[in-house]
């Protein structure tokens, strides 16, 4: 992995003769993670059970993300704020300005913390809060669920496909 800063292109596979589209494999994932603010203090996700029911009603439940990774074939850049992942598309949109397909497994989940960073000129979903695609308003970026696609858990990936990787797991 790399720190995002360290992207300086990549070679350019452009197809299509009307309508340019890169064939690069783009990817995308984030890392979150949950807190509550209980009585003005921010307290563990997991503490939820152990508070009484009237801390329970008026705790705020809140979620951040701490990391995201964007990878680029085999090539994977990584930045810790909202603000880096702007600049990072940026520079790729500066490299290949042609339209690129973005993958993500279960983008509902991160689609729920984009949309609140970044404008979307088209969103597909099969039910509220079940994002398959979405086309992002300032980047030549239409992002793809790979979970709607394979109709598979990350973890199974590598069987369904003879792959020689494994789904890391905590």
């Amino acid at each position: 992995m790399k720190y995002w800063t360290q992207y300086f292109g990549h070679e350019k596979k452009t197809k299509g003769k009307r309508k340019k589209y890169d064939c690069n494999i783009y990817t995308f994932d984030i890392e979150s993670t949950s807190y509550l603010i209980v009585d003005g203090k921010q307290e563990k996700a997991t503490n939820y059970l152990k508070l009484t029911e009237k801390q329970q009603k008026e705790s705020k439940k809140c979620a951040c993300m701490y990391i995201w990774m964007f990878g680029i074939n085999d090539d994977v850049y990584y930045g810790r704020t909202w603000n880096e992942l702007e600049m990072f598309l940026n520079n790729l949109e500066n490299v290949i300005p042609e339209q690129k397909f973005l993958f993500i497994h279960n983008q509902s989940f991160e689609f729920q913390f984009m949309k609140s960073h970044f404008h979307f000129s088209e969103v597909a979903a099969r039910k509220s809060h079940k994002v398959m695609m979405s086309i992002m308003k300032d980047y030549n970026i239409t992002i793809k669920c790979s979970y709607y696609m394979s109709n598979c858990a990350l973890k199974f990936l590598p069987d369904l496909y003879n792959l020689p990787v494994e789904k890391q797991v905590r």
